[in-house]
């Protein structure tokens, strides 16, 4: 994703970051020219429950002149420039690794007939946003449903035109419950997917003085006993995936 993007990846940072829920680390990863400081994405990734952060295999901030985006590669997220503290951002990303990774019982959610009946049966979309495509629409509405089921007042509390979208967000709801209550707080992680291989080093040795800089072993990024491996699947969102901030 740094290649991507034109960047260097000998410019980006690895860090371990653990969070008490799960018994092992996410690799976050930093190009030293992202305006974003690594704490705020490591505050708005924990603020996700972690039966859905389970679901993303990296967070990656990077910069970009052109402004702030995002999208979602294979449970890759990147987030580009700062996210100002946009909770709503880090849901819609990982929602799509909860619909094209198969945590639900419809495999991919977006483009089940299931989904698809619910869907006509409603009048709107949440936002024009959501008009994309139906992954885009399954993410916006996983945003509206992690609103529904953890603020007091539900979605209807704030929006009186709830009615207009409700069996889509109503679908997204009975789907994650019944696979664990995606995405509501609370319990362990149970399943990751497997860490990308380490990628080059940069030791900031001269050319001339790499011959007698002794080689470092490559970290371990195996899973540890106990957790079950998530299948891996291939997809992108940056051809649709322009929410942009």
């Amino acid at each position: 994703m740094t290649q991507n993007a034109g960047l260097n990846p000998l410019d980006v940072e690895t860090y371990n970051v653990h969070y008490d829920d799960c018994s092992t680390a996410w690799v976050f990863c930093r190009h030293k020219a992202s305006p974003d400081p690594l704490i705020n994405m490591i505050d708005l990734f924990g603020r996700l429950p972690v039966k859905t952060r389970q679901y993303v295999r990296h967070m990656i901030a990077l910069p970009d002149p052109n402004g702030g985006h995002a999208y979602n590669w294979n449970g890759n997220i990147a987030m580009f420039n700062r996210i100002d503290g946009d909770l709503t951002v880090f849901i819609h990303e990982s929602g799509h690794s909860l619909d094209l990774l198969g945590a639900y019982a419809d495999k991919p959610l977006s483009a089940s007939t299931n989904w698809l009946n619910n869907y006509n049966q409603d009048t709107n979309v949440p936002d024009p946003y959501a008009q994309t495509n139906q992954v885009e629409n399954v993410a916006q509405n996983t945003v509206v449903d992690s609103f529904n089921l953890n603020v007091p007042g539900n979605f209807g509390g704030v929006e009186p035109g709830w009615q207009k979208i409700f069996h889509q967000y109503a679908t997204v709801q009975t789907e994650q419950r019944n696979a664990g209550d995606l995405l509501v707080p609370g319990g362990t992680c149970t399943s990751r997917l497997t860490n990308s291989a380490p990628g080059p080093q940069n030791t900031g040795a001269k050319r001339w003085l790499q011959r007698r800089v002794a080689v470092s072993p490559k970290p371990n990024v195996a899973l540890p006993v106990g957790l079950k491996v998530i299948p891996s699947k291939e997809f992108s969102t940056e051809g649709d995936c322009k929410l942009h901030w």
